[in-house]
């Protein structure tokens, strides 16, 4: 079950991460991931595809409030989008490092699409007044940095187009 269809949770944002097709991992490498980072994330849903690699799953850290649903894509409209990502974020007040990172980004053509979601909901279903003041974003930072560290990719927060 996607966390769309959880009343108790809300969606906030989509964040990418971009990278090359030969680095999709298996599922079992994001598990292991996943399970280095820390115990706060529990992991639902977990699909692999007929090879074994990474499909799709559901990510709940219940101490940060928050959720993410993490999907697989590639083909060519992943290509179409990272033209139009480099677009968006090609400036003169770019630094060093965020060059570097645009023009590895000219050579992704697969993507993890990482929905994050915010509980707004006590255990009982009772709305909680303040479940915002215990929201925590950086779960979907540090999930983020995980995969992009495990496919060697780069991690975009496309409302704000800074590169994670």
């Amino acid at each position: 079950m996607s966390m769309f269809q959880d009343s108790n949770y809300h969606w906030r944002e989509t964040c990418f991460v971009y990278f090359s097709r030969e680095n999709r991992p298996t599922l079992q490498k994001v598990l292991k991931t996943l399970e280095a980072v820390g115990p706060q994330y529990h992991v639902m849903n977990a699909q692999a595809d007929q090879a074994g690699r990474f499909e799709s799953m559901t990510i709940i850290a219940p101490d940060a409030f928050s959720a993410m649903d993490v999907c697989y894509l590639d083909g060519p409209e992943i290509q179409e989008e990272v033209e139009k990502q480099v677009k968006e974020l090609s400036s003169s007040d770019l630094t060093p490092e965020e060059r570097k990172q645009l023009a590895k980004l000219k050579r992704c053509d697969a993507r993890l699409d990482v929905f994050h979601f915010e509980r707004l909901m006590d255990e009982e279903g009772e709305e909680d007044d303040d479940v915002g003041d215990y929201f925590d974003p950086s779960a979907l930072i540090i999930v983020l940095e995980a995969f992009s560290k495990l496919t060697r990719g780069i991690a975009i927060d496309p409302q704000s187009g800074i590169l994670l």
